[in-house]
């Protein structure tokens, strides 16, 4: 589950996000084992009250026997924590994740789970009503409302109270502005992850496969989660290609994150719908990812990875369908007043459970907001956290060709604009700006010598730039790769284009401020006006 929500973050954001936010999916996997380890095992399933466990702390005194059982729960946790990431993605300090991750799988999730699961919990006890009806509970075989939605709410929670990304909405008309992720391949090999990842997920809930009529309760609960999948991912995608819901297109990623509603939905009542009844919540899942997706856009909230409307969204929905479709309780079913107390207890569960989560999500990215360690600094944000924060980019462009034409990019991000001054053509050599570093084979530096940088000229044919304006220049490479839709790599394009600047400099005194080069849909921008250094933007 962690590797596919993993890639299904990664692809969702900017490529100058990759690292940040496969980082903080690495990292909450071991702040959650730690944090649970702790006392986030003992106040979910320890011996207490109704409310609370206050043994096994460290998983002292636990029995040998029950080992597996808090691995196989430990990894529900690090579910829980990591739905948030995807939701305050580009954004948020590390540590300030950090920080809530810890909170979150060693305290609220925790509380959250000995209240429906552990065998004492209020929720999970309910009430004895007497004669026919016995005693009526909280019900949520795998976690719709245990694990999903406390991730969803705290996911739309804290998205709402760190602000949307730079951009993101028109400051005028408050109209959502679309920005893409990165990947699409990594996005869809995410989801196909998570797709098998929620059939272990809900099908070993059972927790048991030696007891009569185990293998029939896994094998229904699998095929029901396939079958919310399969409807889900349906729905969501053909109410895409309606104009007025979405852009009339086939689109895989509503493809897939509409079958990722289907299947947290599925969690609560896998084990006790008909597969009829899951097709409803299918169809059902498909209509509520669009509904969270548009009412998460009005609230002006900012969730590059529709994590909200997937985890919340789906969700509570499925908390809800157990209560109309379960087909020993449902009040669709039954219509009698069992199963209208039964419907009740759901509804009562699912909204403690959301003003929990809420009420200590606030609080505590309340502070940090207070405190100025929530959100990065604004000039961070548009560089992207992966250099700033980490050191590490997810796309190193030295790691591409000989890495002599990166270098040359690197140097105009980082020297001040007075070491062009006094080149008359304005034009610098790799040798002139006293180059040195991991760009010192033979090879580099005899090509280096032959690609002199001139920045002020990106048209073949010699057009002057006059102070303060731009140009757009398409790069087509010709020859043996005409075909419309190819397009050689940046490396390769910027390569003949320094070529052919150095030719064309010698002659040519004008004065520029910022040069555009525009590959397809995509704009490298070359910045050296005078007062800043120069900086190179995609």
């Amino acid at each position: 589950m962690q590797s596919g929500f993993a890639l299904l973050e990664a692809g969702s954001v900017r490529s100058k996000n990759v690292t940040n936010i496969l980082i903080k999916n690495v990292c909450d996997s071991f702040i959650s084992g730690v944090s649970y380890w702790l006392f986030g095992f003992a106040f979910a399933y320890g011996d207490g009250n109704q409310f609370i466990g206050h043994t096994y702390f460290a998983i002292t005194d636990l029995p040998a026997n029950r080992y597996g059982y808090f691995f196989f729960q430990f990894t529900f946790t690090a579910t829980a924590a990591t739905i948030v990431s995807g939701a305050m993605a580009e954004r948020c300090e590390f540590m300030a994740y950090f920080i809530f991750s810890f909170i979150i799988t060693g305290f609220i999730y925790p509380l959250v789970t000995h209240w429906t699961w552990w065998h004492n919990g209020f929720l999970v006890q309910g009430m004895d009503y007497g004669g026919d009806i016995g005693r009526i509970g909280y019900q949520d075989f795998s976690g719709s409302g245990v694990v999903h939605t406390v991730g969803g709410m705290a996911a739309f929670v804290g998205a709402a109270i760190i602000g949307p990304r730079i951009g993101r909405f028109d400051p005028e008309t408050g109209v959502a502005v679309h920005i893409r992720g990165h990947s699409i391949p990594l996005s869809t090999l995410g989801g196909f992850i998570l797709f098998f990842g929620f059939l272990t997920f809900n099908g070993a809930s059972q927790m048991s496969l030696s007891k009569e009529g185990d293998g029939e309760a896994i094998s229904l609960a699998i095929v029901n989660t396939m079958i919310t999948a399969t409807f889900a991912s349906f729905t969501a995608t053909f109410v895409y290609r309606i104009p007025r819901f979405g852009s009339g297109a086939w689109c895989i990623t509503v493809a897939s994150n509409g079958a990722i509603t289907g299947m947290v939905a599925s969690c609560a009542g896998c084990n006790v719908l008909y597969p009829w009844g899951s097709c409803i919540l299918g169809i059902a899942a498909g209509i509520t990812y669009h509904v969270w997706c548009w009412i998460v856009r009005t609230v002006r909230v900012d969730d590059p990875s529709d994590a909200v409307a997937m985890h919340l969204g789906g969700g509570t929905l499925g908390v809800i369908t157990v209560g109309l479709l379960d087909r020993n309780k449902g009040i669709l079913l039954k219509w009698n007043r069992q199963s209208g107390l039964f419907l009740a207890w759901q509804l009562a569960g699912m909204a403690l459970i959301m003003c929990w989560t809420a009420f200590w999500s606030a609080i505590f990215f309340g502070i940090m907001r207070c405190a100025k360690i929530l959100r990065i600094p604004e000039d961070v944000e548009l560089k992207g956290l992966d250099i700033p924060r980490h050191k590490e980019p997810g796309y190193p462009v030295e790691s591409y060709g000989h890495g002599h034409v990166e270098k040359i990019i690197q140097i105009l991000e980082s020297t001040p604009m007075e070491i062009f001054q006094g080149y008359r053509n304005m034009a610098m050599t790799f040798q002139e700006l006293n180059d040195k570093g991991p760009y010192e084979h033979p090879e580099i530096v005899a090509e280096n010598r032959k690609n002199s940088v001139a920045i002020h000229d990106l048209h073949r044919d010699s057009v002057s730039i006059k102070s303060g304006r731009s140009i757009h220049h398409q790069l087509h490479e010709k020859g043996s790769h005409e075909h419309p839709e190819w397009r050689p790599p940046l490396s390769h394009q910027l390569n003949h284009t320094i070529t052919e600047m150095n030719e064309k400099s010698s002659n040519d005194n004008s004065d520029f401020k910022m040069i555009h080069t525009k590959q397809g849909s995509i704009t490298y921008e070359l910045d050296v006006s005078v007062d800043n250094p120069a900086y190179v933007g995609i």
